[in-house]
């Protein structure tokens, strides 16, 4: 991994680029749990086409993020256990679902609950 200067410099210029000012909360979401949540997706070796994710449905998606807060809720909010893997899962969830905009199958290959 780089020196955490030279990532932070990165993440700077990346802020920079999107045509925002790089405040520090900015910067530290960017090297913290976004990284992360970034990390995971490819490590994992995900389908390029994002098949694998596509294949919940969009409803399937918000049922997983539905998942990962009731976790975060019940590790944090009930037993004051930090959650990292949690957090870090819903951030990549609700890009997802922010991808799939509502659009396509509502619950994918599985089909509808019930």
């Amino acid at each position: 991994m780089p020196n955490e200067d030279t990532v932070r410099d990165k993440a700077f210029d990346f802020i920079k680029a999107l045509g925002a000012e790089p405040v520090p909360d900015a910067i530290e979401q960017l090297i913290g749990p976004f990284a992360l949540a970034l990390t995971i997706i490819c490590e994992r070796g995900y389908d390029e086409t994002g098949a694998l994710w596509r294949s919940k449905g969009w409803k399937g998606l918000v049922h997983d993020i539905l998942n990962k807060a009731g976790r975060i809720k019940y590790n944090s909010w009930r037993n004051n256990k930090f959650d990292s893997d949690s957090a870090v899962d819903l951030i990549n969830f609700s890009g997802f679902y922010w991808r799939l905009r509502n659009e396509g199958s509502k619950w994918g290959e599985l089909g509808e609950p019930g």
